[in-house]
């Protein structure tokens, strides 16, 4: 059975993570067995270290990151969520593949369009949010301390109460952006893919980890929330009722 390597929050099912998502869902999709090891950040990079994964690319605080899988199929590790893709493909084609050959070249482009669209306007808006409110207090240290030396200032100066309209209209601006890649089809789809609802990829999973990541942080009945399913004649809300199928925290 698959080791899937987790970072723990106070919220049921524990997870919370955009990018551990990612992972998530794909196995999930796949239908592979796996269960969930529980991470806090500080113990994240001495257990990957301790087992010999490679260290990713500057920044230091960033050198070992989760997700992260062990199959004792191949004995092997591996760390990222594209990685993993890439590896689960490879390793279990009997599965749907969700990062084939024919589409990583797409998913590179799209991965620094979605950072440089979205994730720049959101993460001000909730960082301080999860990091109060569902972090436990190992990894609330850890997470102040990283991102407070990367942004140069304290959590609390990111996102201010007399910031925040402006914040929230800037995301809905910038999904309004991301909206427009599906809509350049002209086929009404919801997913990267086509219209059918039982196939997703990579970057499928990419937007279903950061609307968890907004659902789970700001609550599934807050206005916040309700405010994200609204964007875009409600496409996110859709969107976010096909990737359910495969949001199982269970395992």
């Amino acid at each position: 059975m698959i080791i899937l390597y987790d970072i723990p929050a106070n919220v049921e099912g524990k997870a919370w993570s955009p990018n551990t998502w990612k992972t998530r869902i794909a196995l999930n999709y796949k239908g592979l067995p796996y269960r969930t090891e529980w991470v806090e950040y500080p113990d994240i990079a001495p257990l990957l270290r301790g087992y010999g994964v490679p260290r990713a690319p500057p920044p230091a605080w960033m050198a070992y990151t989760l997700p992260a899988i062990y199959d004792p199929k191949t004995r092997s590790f591996t760390m990222d969520s594209m990685k993993i893709a890439v590896y689960l493909d490879a390793t279990y084609p009997d599965t749907p593949a969700v990062l084939p050959a024919s589409l990583r070249v797409f998913h590179g482009a799209f991965q620094r369009a979605y950072w440089d669209t979205i994730l720049e306007h959101l993460r001000s808006l909730i960082m301080l949010p999860a990091l109060k409110r569902q972090l436990n207090e190992r990894s609330q240290t850890y997470f102040r301390e990283t991102r407070e030396k990367a942004f140069a200032c304290k959590m609390e100066e990111i996102c201010t109460p007399d910031k925040q309209a402006e914040q929230w209209a800037r995301l809905e601006k910038a999904f309004g952006v991301m909206a427009s890649w599906f809509e350049a089809a002209g086929d009404g789809r919801v997913l990267f893919l086509g219209t059918d609802e039982g196939q997703i990829c990579h970057a499928d999973t990419q937007i279903g980890g950061l609307l968890k990541w907004i659902q789970t942080i700001f609550g599934p009945e807050s206005e916040e929330w309700r405010r994200v399913e609204r964007f875009d004649g409600g496409r996110w809300k859709r969107f976010m009722a096909i990737i359910d199928k495969w949001a199982d925290t269970s395992c």
